[in-house]
């Protein structure tokens, strides 16, 4: 397919390698992690690359190639008893979700520490329409579900409150892509936050 091949050359080698630069620093206190919706595991590869850690993978759709070891789950409970892992990592999921909020509770339920999160922030209707874009391109040749569901800042903050979650660090500038998608598809549509329990 036309997306797939434009999108694997040009947007997600580094991607998948940006993303694990930036989550890598905030695993540091952390040696079991638990990915959740982990796609291709290909972030969580290059993470161990680095650092001495054990990551797990789950997702609702296992591919026939993965970077690490995938076990299938239902999307709604995770299968792992409560503080099982020392952080759970979620990248770019939730939005793919009907009901973030109830993902999110069980997050919360099997991290002993931290939770971080890489998701999107939708700004109007511009920024949506953006946002759809890049889900389409990115996630239609694996046929990943699309609700196209983004949050705005405030709901993104209410959500923690409410879960009982701190803020530890924001990142905004992730700087994913380079050269017009980068003035596309960067700019304030983009968050890695690491929270604490």
């Amino acid at each position: 397919m036309f997306t797939k091949k434009v999108h694997d050359k040009m947007i997600y080698t580094r991607r998948m390698s940006r993303l694990a630069e930036l989550i890598t620093p905030l695993l540091d206190d952390s040696h079991s992690v638990l990915d959740v919706g982990c796609g291709d595991g290909r972030i969580d590869y290059l993470i161990k690359k680095n650092v001495n850690i054990s990551i797990r993978g789950i997702d609702v759709l296992v591919r026939p190639d993965t970077f690490i070891e995938v076990q299938e789950y239902d999307g709604k409970m995770i299968p792992y008893d409560d503080d099982s892992f020392d952080a759970v990592t979620v990248i770019d999921v939730l939005h793919h979700t009907d009901e973030p909020e109830k993902l999110i509770a069980e997050l919360v339920r099997v991290a002993n520490k931290h939770i971080i999160i890489k998701d999107h922030i939708k700004h109007g209707f511009l920024s949506y329409i953006k946002l759809r874009a890049m889900d389409y391109v990115g996630n239609a040749h694996y046929h990943v579900r699309l609700p196209y569901n983004y949050w705005t800042e405030r709901q993104w903050r209410d959500c923690f409150a409410k879960n009982g979650l701190k803020i530890d660090i924001k990142i905004t500038h992730l700087n994913l892509y380079t050269g017009l998608f980068h003035l596309l598809f960067d700019r304030k549509l983009h968050f890695i936050v690491k929270l604490s329990k």
